[in-house]
């Protein structure tokens, strides 16, 4: 009986020295756990403290040499992990993640190729996304941009409002909404009215309206103040780089026009629509300049442009 009694307290004693012994979340380490957890999850040694991390990349968790390696190159949201601000893929490769506090948080969804693992085991979404209403929180520091994404037909941009992905604009231009690794950039040289705009800058104050046969201005921070682009390239638009951005800046042909309308650029010459007049752009109208006896020229021989014909003549002529 009393051996039967001295076994049963010696059992009882490596049960609770192996319970004693077991890694937990938040319990002093000085290093990781010597074993998985589970074959896809273990406990690593952080800051002297315990945490759970996930291990569902391809290599799992492994234990080899007194010590335990674990892939952690995919995830799912909520999974725990261990290493802040650490981006990993999904397990279905469809969303691109990142540890944020302990637990893996949504930072895109991915399009094309998916979420891809690059050689430091970082995840990486080459076409990221997002639905209107998922789940978001911005990384600590980075720009606001940073933590908005393209919608997933890429016709408008997502921003991170309130901890939920929100629909802030259309990207209406050619273009659309282009991912880049800084956030989104759109195309926005294209709009209607209503749409949001910014006087402050050149480049979102202006838009052409879809049939590119006016142009819309910014007024009250929206566009509206429709005006006609009636000369032969009508409203376009020019891109060009900078800041290692492409920029897409809507530009109005206004080189025919009508007295009394609306034109664009204060002091900006014309010829009316007839090429009876030479216009000239004033407060916001176009008004006569100079009657054309001869008719209007928008380029004229000299090389000069929106001339009288009778003046053209004279300069290349001496004035004779």
């Amino acid at each position: 009986m009393k051996r039967t009694v001295s076994f049963l307290l010696a059992s009882a004693s490596l049960v609770l020295l192996f319970a004693e012994c077991k890694p937990s979340a938040g319990g002093d380490c000085t290093e990781n756990a010597k074993s998985c957890d589970t074959p896809t999850s273990r406990f690593a040694c952080v800051n002297g403290k315990y945490a759970a991390q996930t291990c569902k990349g391809p290599g799992g968790c492994k234990e080899e040499k007194g010590t335990t390696s674990c892939d952690t190159s995919k995830g799912d949201v909520g999974d725990p992990c261990a290493s802040e601000n650490a981006s990993v893929c999904s397990v279905d490769g469809k969303s691109h993640l990142r540890c944020d506090q302990g637990k893996l948080i949504l930072v895109s969804r991915c399009n094309r190729d998916g979420c891809t693992t690059g050689d430091n085991g970082e995840g990486h979404c080459g076409w990221p996304f997002a639905n209107e209403g998922d789940t978001c929180k911005p990384k600590p520091g980075a720009p606001e941009r940073a933590s908005g994404a393209c919608t997933e037909d890429n016709k408008g941009e997502m921003r991170c409002k309130d901890g939920k992905m929100t629909k802030v604009r259309a990207c209406r231009g050619e273009e659309g909404c282009v991912p880049l690794t800084t956030g989104p950039w759109c195309d926005r040289s294209v709009g209607q009215a209503g749409d949001d705009c910014d006087p402050a800058q050149e480049e979102f104050s202006v838009a052409c309206e879809a049939s590119h046969d006016t142009m819309l201005t910014c007024k009250g921070g929206k566009l509206g103040n429709p005006v006609r682009c009636g000369g032969e390239g009508k409203c376009y638009v020019r891109t060009y780089g900078k800041d290692g951005f492409s920029h897409y800046q809507a530009e109005c042909d206004q080189s025919l026009a009508k007295a009394g309308e609306a034109c664009v650029k204060e002091g900006g010459p014309a010829c009316s629509d007839d090429l009876k007049s030479k216009l000239v752009c004033q407060m916001g109208k176009f008004v006569v300049d100079t009657p054309c006896k001869k008719g209007c020229l928008v380029h004229a021989p000299d090389g000069t442009t929106f001339q009288c014909a009778e003046n053209a003549a004279k300069a290349i002529s001496g004035g004779k």
